[in-house]
């Protein structure tokens, strides 16, 4: 190989190697940069998941109709490799909501953009996650959202769907996430 063509090698090497960590830093992206999470989730597809969010049927939903005051939304994919690695801190962040009594108004969700029932499946059983994760299989969500980029972890609030606080990428300090959270409690 010439000398050009090895530079270039090991230039796509690079930059697959950084676009890979999973720990790589992502642009911030201002929460009020959001549109209010006004669109419409599908059916929960279990019971367990439509009693956890309080719907009173199986039936599409918007996030005021959950019975929280906020509500965590992650926007994943299941074959993306950041939320793969942030797939752990959500469940350790739905642990912590869980067991603080303070915040038994807040629930969890994630909105799967792009993937259908079974990749969803899969990453479930894989990660073990017991929040709800809804099909946003035609990306109409994340289209309403001006096309969140994953994973991007929100608080929304359910009284008005006002986007509170954003995050992009994986959350290297899932204990100032819980503690922002808190924060954004206190105040609604």
């Amino acid at each position: 190989m010439k000398k050009k063509g090895w530079i270039n090698f090991f230039q796509i090497i690079i930059c697959m190697f950084i676009f890979l960590q999973p720990n790589a830093a992502f642009c911030a992206v201002p929460a009020e940069q959001f549109p209010p999470a006004k669109f419409t989730l599908p059916a929960p597809d279990s019971a367990p998941a439509q009693k956890y969010l309080g719907l009173k049927a199986a039936e599409p939903f918007k996030v005021s109709d959950i019975k929280a005051k906020l509500v965590v939304i992650e926007f994943m994919s299941a074959f993306c490799p950041h939320c793969l690695a942030n797939a752990p801190i959500m469940n350790n962040i739905y642990k912590a909501i869980q067991g603080d009594s303070r915040l038994s108004d807040v629930k969890v969700i994630a909105i799967a953009i792009g993937n259908e029932k079974g990749a969803v499946e899969a990453y479930q059983k894989k990660f073990k996650t017991s929040f709800p994760i809804l099909l946003d299989e035609d990306m109409a969500i994340s289209a309403s959202m001006e096309g969140v980029p994953t994973p991007t972890t929100m608080i929304v609030s359910t009284e008005d769907a006002k986007v509170l606080y954003s995050h992009t990428g994986v959350i290297q300090d899932p204990d100032g996430f819980v503690k922002q959270l808190k924060t954004l409690h206190k105040k609604k």
